[in-house]
């Protein structure tokens, strides 16, 4: 499977756009930080740094990988990219960019979500439940004391 860099600086994370409303689990990729940049051959990180104008202390490398093939060949049918969710106070795809108007960064979405039309049981209605079942067990143990 193919590896693919991904620079973050400032202390940004990279995460997967689609560009879309869909959205690939994160445990499907993994994005392992790169000590030493000389062992990604295909990719020349110094001179994506210079063309960012960022420095090695500033920016991180990660090798980004995919855990099976159709994940990977999602990523290639939706022409999908890995940017970084930077922190507050810097933007760009690398989070280079220092801003002048600090946003919050993009919050993942809930993996669970809740319906807002369902309410919680009333405790009258538990309590019935609870006391209509001690009854029945009552019921049985007599049958069987008798």
């Amino acid at each position: 499977m193919e590896h693919f860099p991904a620079i973050c600086c400032f202390g940004g994370e990279p995460y997967l756009d689609f560009h879309t409303n869909s959205s690939i689990d994160p445990t499907d990729w993994s994005a392992d930080l790169v000590n030493d940049s000389s062992n990604i051959t295909s990719f020349n990180y110094t001179d994506a740094l210079m063309k960012l104008g960022m420095s090695i202390s500033q920016c991180q490398l990660y090798n980004i990988t995919f855990n099976d093939l159709p994940d990977q060949t999602m990523f290639d049918t939706y022409k999908a990219n890995f940017l970084c969710r930077c922190p507050i106070g810097y933007s760009g795809q690398s989070c280079h960019l220092q801003s002048s108007h600090p946003t919050l960064a993009p919050i993942s979405l809930p993996l669970v979500s809740k319906d807002p039309l369902s309410s919680p049981p009333d405790p009258m209605v538990m309590l019935l439940v609870i006391a209509a079942v001690v009854l029945a067990l009552m019921a049985v143990l007599a049958m069987f004391l008798v």
